[in-house]
């Protein structure tokens, strides 16, 4: 073959693939409406995220670590982060799992657990990682909740044996926003962790009334079988930015480490480290979830429609229809708001988000259920 000739050719087509690139639309991705989050004609109240964040002080640290270490894995902040959890609640960076999102320890635990035996959860909660541990061929055993929408712990600890490796609880319960009381989920805790280890999904723990009180941390503490999980998704406003942990003894810690995928990014970290003792933040977002839930809240009380007592960011209610299909016509006025979880079919989920979006969905709810 002709050397010269080859090379032409490589060069004609080099120059071909180029023209048609420069003839192509080209779209600049990053300016793209609508990449970040919902458009302004778009009321979001699906994914109980809290649109009050990040604070100013995540939103600097996130562009000072973007800046100053994008270019480098993130193991100095991670570290700095681990400890600065594991200080507040009294613990050693041993005892703290960092994931992006507490998903991902709550994958990891399911992934862990079903190995050595079933996982005893509620019948309604939150369950990508249950439904992951049956996908690996493990079994989930699903207690039905009580009529009053609560978590039914004492059926729960009846049917654990010794064939349940993994007890999950979420407190307070999502979807339904119903807070198990503190004593009686540690005298459940203490119970149960004889016989196998027991999760507790604390993503909402900041929101409720009395969070110390609420929290299972001091069983961790202590040593017990036990594993609390908690996200910077809710309160701290970081949803997007994937910030998770687990609080475990650290043979329970070293666990969930070996069969967990993700950690935080710099950035993510960053934000989560500046965040976490901005009380003035905080505070601030907590008071607008409050009175975001007291506006939903007191619509549902105006129109007779039963709902679930909530300390969380999002209410649980019975609109006493097809869920799905009301759903459906709330997003027809861009309003977006959770349908159907089995077996509940008339039970509808409504997330916060800011007050005025709020406004706006308390009059298209009432304008739409009223019409049927």
């Amino acid at each position: 073959m002709n050397t010269e000739v080859s090379r032409r050719a490589f060069m004609a087509t080099l120059a071909g693939a180029a023209a048609v690139a420069t003839a192509l639309p080209q779209r600049s991705w990053a300016a793209a409406p609508m990449l970040y989050g919902p458009s302004a004609s778009v009321v979001k109240l699906n994914a109980n995220e809290n649109p009050y964040g990040p604070s100013p002080k995540a939103l600097e640290a996130i562009a000072k670590s973007a800046a100053e270490g994008g270019a480098y894995y993130p193991g100095k902040v991670n570290r700095a982060l681990a400890e600065m959890i594991a200080e507040r609640h009294g613990l050693t960076a041993d005892h703290v799992v960092l994931t992006s999102g507490s998903m991902e320890c709550l994958f990891a635990a399911a992934a862990a657990f079903t190995k050595y035996g079933r996982i005893v959860a509620p019948g309604l909660t939150f369950g990508p990682h249950l439904t992951v541990a049956e996908r690996m061929g493990g079994e989930v055993l699903r207690v039905p909740l009580t009529g009053e929408m609560d978590q039914d712990l004492e059926r729960m600890a009846a049917v654990t044996d010794s064939m349940t490796s993994l007890v999950y609880v979420c407190n307070p319960n999502n979807p339904t926003g119903l807070t198990v009381e503190g004593g009686r989920m540690r005298a459940f805790c203490e119970a149960v962790s004889a016989r196998a280890t027991v999760m507790v999904d604390e993503a909402y723990n900041e929101l409720t009334d009395n969070p110390d009180a609420t929290s299972m941390v001091d069983l961790v503490r202590r040593g017990e079988n036990v594993i609390i999980t908690r996200t910077f998704s809710k309160l701290y406003g970081l949803a997007g930015l994937r910030v998770g942990y687990a609080l475990a003894p650290p043979h329970l810690a070293e666990m969930l480490k070996r069969h967990a995928m993700t950690s935080p990014s710099v950035v993510g970290a960053a934000a989560a480290l500046a965040s976490y003792n901005d009380e003035a933040f905080l505070a601030y977002s907590k008071s607008k979830i409050v009175e975001g839930r007291q506006m939903v809240e007191a619509l549902f009380d105006r129109l007779e429609i039963p709902h679930v007592p909530s300390q969380t960011n999002f209410v649980y209610a019975d609109i006493g229809r097809d869920a799905d299909a009301f759903q459906a016509k709330m997003r027809a006025e861009n309003v977006l708001i959770r349908g159907v979880y089995e077996p509940y079919k008339t039970w509808s989920r409504v997330s916060m988000g800011k007050l005025e979006d709020l406004e706006r969905f308390v009059q298209t709810f009432e304008r739409v259920y009223t019409l049927g």
